[in-house]
């Protein structure tokens, strides 16, 4: 693998493992969320890290792992694809600014109240993450192809229940709103991070941190 090269002006988290906590479970799969916060692992701090266009290197394999016990127990594969992992704070800053006005726009021709634009970006808010906020900043969180079932046919896929029953096997925990949302973080992660983070800056070797354990922990629900 060449030298990394530290990316510029990147949100760095602060890397602090107290801020990672596990929701209770919920349904009848007992499905429970432990979500990738973007404040406390930032942006992908060196080039390497990324799978160009792509999700974190470390989230690609944990992935590539899921997908191939996912075909081999006779799962629809296609949904499991990538749909979009990482995303800039910058790009999400365009996307977020766009819709914006998109709904200004919308107001204006419906002869709706004009709203400032804090009040635009609140509403906004409710459908599309706050430049700064989103999971994907961190490229460890991914939405699955079956994004494009829509809401309610992708939670009645077969390789939605196989991801409730058997996705925290590779580190992936779900985003309860959307189906097709999934982060990984399985406990240690932050360590790893910081691990593979420091080995890049002193010179050191770093490319075992770059893949996910073996086996993956499984992180344990809230009572």
């Amino acid at each position: 693998m060449q030298n990394a090269t530290k990316r510029p002006n990147v949100m760095v988290g602060n890397l602090d493992e107290t801020k990672v906590r596990c929701g209770v479970p919920r349904g009848k799969f007992g499905l429970y969320q432990r979500r990738v916060r973007a404040r406390v692992f930032g942006e992908p701090l060196y080039d390497v890290e990324l799978i160009e266009d792509g999700p974190h290197r470390i989230t690609y394999q944990a992935w590539s792992r899921m997908v191939e016990k996912a075909e081999q127990d006779g799962v629809d594969a296609e949904v499991l694809q990538i749909h979009s992992a990482y995303r800039s704070v910058a790009w999400q800053k365009h996307i977020f600014d766009y819709w914006v006005e998109e709904r200004r726009k919308k107001r204006q021709e419906e002869g709706l109240e004009e709203l400032s634009l804090k009040a635009l970006q609140k509403l906004q808010s409710k459908w599309t993450a706050y430049p700064g906020t989103s999971a994907h900043h961190t490229g460890f969180a991914i939405d699955l192809k079956l994004y494009e079932l829509g809401k309610a046919a992708s939670r009645k896929h077969p390789a939605y229940e196989w991801l409730a029953m058997n996705a925290r096997d590779f580190g992936f925990y779900p985003y309860f709103p959307e189906a097709w949302h999934w982060e990984y973080n399985p406990p240690g992660l932050v360590k790893q991070v910081i691990a593979l983070r420091q080995a890049i800056a002193d010179g050191k070797a770093f490319e075992h941190l770059l893949s996910p354990p073996s086996p993956i922990p499984v992180a344990s629900p809230n009572a």
